[in-house]
């Protein structure tokens, strides 16, 4: 009997030492600095720069050209521009001297098929060109010159006549009658014959005004 007390004594002292231990619980700083870490995380991870939530962002996040950027970016185009603008003007009058060079080319051949059937050129001295410079002049000519190769009035009209050539419509100007030759500029092209001595062809490139500089001219004959 006295065992089974003294062993009901000790159970209940444990039980008392269980139930009234408590559990030990950090100190009051060791919170506080918990809950601060955890609340700079979730500040950190909001104002992170792919948060879609983020309302706003400081300006000195926001990406900006300065006033030089703008400006040498402006500079740089405009130079690129002006090379671009200018290499494609160089190339538009490479092409149309090349074409007026192959247009003068057919004209002489032409007219040297007609001087075989004939033995004689189609004949117009009205200008020439020493003493006529304006291409505005040469209508009459390029007139004559046209209906002798085509054979008729316009370049849609039956001929008449044999054709020595077939013109590019580019090549005719049809807004009268008779209609007549003119270069890639517009403008008619000379020409000159006596109906014996070989003609002369040209065009002036595109030159109306300032005096008759023929070394930019296209023509069938020689440059000095």
């Amino acid at each position: 009997m006295n065992e089974l007390l003294f062993a009901f004594g000790n159970l209940r002292s444990e039980v008392m030492v269980i139930t009234m231990t408590k559990p030990t619980l950090p100190p009051f700083h060791q919170k506080i600095f918990t809950h601060a870490k955890s609340a700079k995380v979730a500040t950190d991870i909001y104002l992170t720069k792919n948060n879609p939530f983020r309302p706003l962002r400081p300006l000195r996040e926001q990406s900006a050209f300065t006033l030089i950027e703008l400006l040498a970016v402006i500079t740089i185009i405009g130079i690129l521009a002006g090379l671009t603008l200018g290499a494609a003007g160089a190339v538009r009058r490479h092409g149309a001297n090349s074409t007026a060079k192959a247009e003068v080319a057919a004209l002489q051949a032409a007219c040297d098929r007609f001087f075989a059937d004939n033995n004689s050129y189609p004949n117009n001295s009205a200008v020439n060109p020493s003493s006529s410079f304006a291409p505005t002049g040469y209508t009459a000519a390029g007139q004559a010159l046209f209906t002798n190769l085509v054979g008729s009035a316009t370049l849609t009209a039956a001929p008449t006549t044999k054709r020595y050539l077939e013109p590019k419509p580019a090549m005719v100007y049809t807004n009268g009658t008779p209609n007549y030759f003119v270069d890639p500029w517009g403008y008619a092209y000379g020409y000159n014959s006596d109906g014996t001595n070989a003609p002369l062809i040209w065009s002036t490139a595109g030159q109306t005004t300032g005096g008759a500089n023929t070394n930019k001219w296209i023509t069938t004959w020689p440059k000095m």
